[in-house]
C-alpha cells in the first residue's frame, strides 16, 4: 500500500476512534444524556433569539439626548449578521446536497443516536456553521458576548459529534466554514 493511502487510512481510523470515544460518552447517564439533548438539540432557537436581541437592544456609544430605540449602527450590524449566517447556512446547505454523507447511525449499526436526525446530510455539520458565524459575526463588534456565543458554538458543536448525529469532521469543518463566511462576507461589505 502506498504511503499516502496508509496515511490517509490512518487519518480515518484515528478520526473514527476520536468519534466513538465522544459518542461512548453519551452512555454515561441519564442526566448527562438530557443535557446533551438540550444543548445539540434544543438550545439553538434560543441562541439565535438572544443573538438577535442582543443586536436589536444594545445600543453603540449611546447619545443620551438620542430618541433612536434601534440606532444605524445596530441595523448595519444586524443586516451583516444576519448576511453572513444566511450566507453561510446556504453554503452549508449546498456542500451537505453535493456530498449525501450518511450521519454515524447510519454508516455504523452499533451507534444508536440520542435522538433521532437526518439521513445523508451529514458534512458539514449545519449547526456547527451557523453558530460559528454568529459567534463570528458577534465577536467582531462585541467581544464579550462573542466569547459567550464562541463557547456556546463549541458545546453544540461538541453534543452533536457525543449524541451520534455527526462525525468529528462534520463539525470543525462547519466552525471553519461559518468563520470563514463571516471573515470573507465582512471584507466584501466593508469594500462596498
Amino acid at each position: 500500500m502506498p504511503i499516502k493511502m496508509c496515511m490517509v487510512a490512518s487519518i480515518i481510523e484515528l478520526h473514527n476512534q476520536l468519534f466513538f470515544w465522544l459518542h461512548s460518552l453519551s452512555q454515561s447517564s441519564s442526566e448527562f444524556s438530557f443535557w446533551l439533548y438540550v444543548i445539540a438539540e434544543r438550545i439553538d432557537l434560543y441562541m439565535i433569539i438572544i443573538g438577535i436581541f442582543f443586536i436589536i437592544v444594545h445600543h453603540h456609544q449611546r447619545i443620551s439626548n438620542n430618541p433612536e430605540l434601534i440606532s444605524r449602527s445596530a441595523i448595519r450590524e444586524g443586516i451583516f449578521i444576519v448576511l453572513a449566517v444566511l450566507v453561510s447556512w446556504a453554503i452549508s446547505y449546498l456542500l451537505k446536497i453535493t456530498f449525501g454523507i450518511p450521519r454515524p447511525f447510519l454508516q455504523f449499526s452499533e451507534i444508536i443516536p440520542l435522538f433521532p436526525y437526518g439521513g445523508y446530510d451529514s458534512f458539514p455539520s449545519g449547526h456547527a456553521t451557523l453558530f460559528a458565524a454568529l459567534a463570528t459575526a458577534l465577536y467582531r463588534s462585541h467581544k464579550k458576548i462573542g466569547w459567550i456565543f464562541i463557547g456556546i458554538a463549541f458545546l453544540i458543536g461538541i453534543t452533536r459529534v457525543i449524541s451520534g448525529v455527526h462525525f468529528p469532521i462534520d463539525v470543525v469543518f462547519g466552525w471553519f466554514l461559518g468563520t470563514m463566511v463571516v471573515i470573507i462576507v465582512s471584507k466584501i461589505l466593508k469594500s462596498w
